[in-house]
């Protein structure tokens, strides 16, 4: 008794193979479409009323948030700690002692020059 082999027409050898790469292609599609992307807040401003707040980066894993009191001429800066899970105060300074800030006429910085 002779079987007979049973042979793909290339027809539908063609259709397998796309359906097949389709089926992959999908499921990297769901992979990286799943994944949560980072949140990058690198240069964001916002102004509100009397506040200016900027985002900074301060190490290649760190941003910091910059908050500028306009009423009371102060920058804050502030860091999220990652160990306490929490914003802390880095540093606040009045404007008028940052470098290159240009004092209005007659008014020298508090602390002289430099």
């Amino acid at each position: 008794m002779h079987h007979a082999t049973p042979t793909i027409d290339p027809k539908t050898f063609a259709i397998g193979v796309l359906s097949i790469t389709a089926c992959i292609l999908f499921v990297g599609f769901l992979l990286l479409s799943m994944s949560p992307s980072p949140a990058y807040a690198i240069g964001q401003s916002d102004r509100g009323g009397d506040y200016i707040m900027l985002t900074q980066q301060l190490t290649s894993s760190n941003e910091g948030l910059v908050i500028i009191d306009a009423a009371s001429q102060r920058l804050h800066l502030y860091a999220f700690d990652f160990n306490r899970k929490a914003l802390v105060l880095l540093d606040r300074k009045p404007l008028d002692r940052l470098r290159g800030v240009r004092q209005p006429e007659g008014k020298a910085p508090a602390g002289g020059p430099g």
